[in-house]
């Protein structure tokens, strides 16, 4: 782990690092250098690290082995600690945004043979076949229940259930 403390002589880190960040009611975003996925970036102790990781360890110390932070907000900019969470991989996976379909809710394929909508949800590797309905919306709502039976941090099906 990159300690968070400045080598003798120079800037310390938290005077390098809140003035890059424009703090609003809401999610206080890094405006400094950011990657191509929208995480900001900077060097601590010579070594390239997340903003966001850098925000949350100075406020609440290293993040535990093993876990990743996850943006509650699901803004990759944001650095604001409260909106931070550790969580294990799946967790994470859980709470990412991945519709695949634009047109179709999370989970829900249509069958070209009868015209239905199917529900799916995989957990673990293992697909849970749903059934068919007349409507996207009625097979959206199915998945979205088993996601929220079998997920521990499915936030975004929390927020519309």
């Amino acid at each position: 782990m990159t300690p968070l403390r400045p080598p003798s002589g120079s800037v310390p880190l938290a005077e390098r690092f809140w003035p890059n960040v424009q703090k609003t009611d809401g999610c206080w975003e890094w405006i400094a250098g950011k990657s191509k996925s929208g995480y900001g970036s900077l060097n601590v102790a010579g070594k390239r690290r997340r903003a966001h990781t850098v925000s949350y360890e100075m406020v609440n110390g290293p993040v535990p082995d093993g876990l990743y932070l996850d943006h509650i907000c699901r803004n990759r900019g944001c650095v604001r600690p409260d909106h931070l969470r550790p969580v294990t991989h799946k967790q994470n996976m859980e709470h990412r945004d991945k519709a695949a379909s634009k047109s179709l809710p999370l989970g829900v394929s249509r069958y070209q043979k009868t015209g239905k909508y199917r529900a799916r949800v995989m957990h673990y590797g293992v697909v849970y076949f749903l059934g068919q309905y007349d409507t996207p919306e009625e097979a959206g709502a199915v998945a979205a229940a088993k996601r929220n039976e079998l997920f521990t941090h499915n936030d975004l099906d929390r927020k519309t259930a």
